[in-house]
């Protein structure tokens, strides 16, 4: 058996999906026009997904997402160990250091946001969580890449193109490389404005009794407040005090 061929009608599936995020709600003949398909191929998806409570029928007839998803979303976000002991650290240090904490996890190469918290003056984490992002532009997502295994690092180096969040990311295999050596060696990853502008962030990865590596935190905030200096110097002892709090919630569970 061919164990890459791909199933089509899961594909559609999920081509539906994608199209019913990307246009929040959408009838059956746009998305068929949209995704090139046939309004009864289209239909028989819709209902099979509004049967289980994946898509929402509303009263215009038009569909959107269900959240269904919302619920598989967190049993996802439950399964991974890193998650309660987080929830339980990452508030005091958004207060300890009066900006925004955030929690990532990697999964097939990318690093999501899992978790947030804000200070009342910094910035608002709920427009991050959930999303994905690019492993080298962020200081939680170099964190993580700096300490996967080799071959899976390599892996991820050796793509055709690093795409750029900002003008600031950089694209540079080698010189991604040379920065994830001086990670490991400093226990701590620096993001000035790669990921957002104007926004400068230092993570640190988080390692389970077992030395296996499950997630990083960061503190990110506006970089006329978080200057390189700052971050170094104040935040980075907050940041790895933290990471070390969570590390032995792990070891000792």
């Amino acid at each position: 058996m061919d164990t890459t061929r791909k199933i089509k009608s899961s594909e559609t599936m999920f081509a539906i999906v994608d199209q019913l995020r990307a246009t929040d709600e959408a009838g059956v003949t746009e998305l068929a026009d949209a995704l090139d398909m046939s309004k009864s191929n289209v239909h028989h998806h819709l209902s099979t997904m509004q049967d289980h409570g994946f898509v929402v029928k509303k009263a215009s007839g038009r569909y959107s997402i269900g959240l269904e998803f919302f619920s598989v979303g967190f049993d996802a976000r439950n399964r991974y160990q890193v998650y309660q002991p987080v929830k339980q650290n990452l508030p005091q240090l958004a207060e300890e250091t009066g900006e925004t904490a955030w929690c990532m996890v990697e999964e097939n190469g990318r690093g999501i946001f899992i978790d947030g918290y804000s200070s009342k003056a910094s910035l608002n984490p709920h427009g991050v969580i959930g999303t994905w992002k690019p492993l080298h532009c962020s200081s939680t997502g170099k964190a993580i890449l700096a300490n996967l295994p080799a071959e899976r690092r390599d892996a991820f180096l050796d793509r055709d193109t690093l795409p750029a969040m900002t003008e600031y990311s950089s694209t540079d295999p080698e010189a991604v490389r040379e920065e994830l050596g001086e990670i490991r060696r400093q226990g701590f990853a620096k993001n000035w404005g790669e990921d957002i502008h104007g926004i400068h962030a230092v993570g640190v990865p988080i390692f389970d009794g077992a030395n296996e590596l499950v997630g990083s935190i960061s503190v990110g905030g506006a970089a006329n407040r978080l200057t390189e200096e700052y971050c170094v110097e104040e935040l980075v002892p907050l940041v790895k005090a933290t990471a070390n709090d969570i590390e032995l919630n792990l070891a000792y569970k």
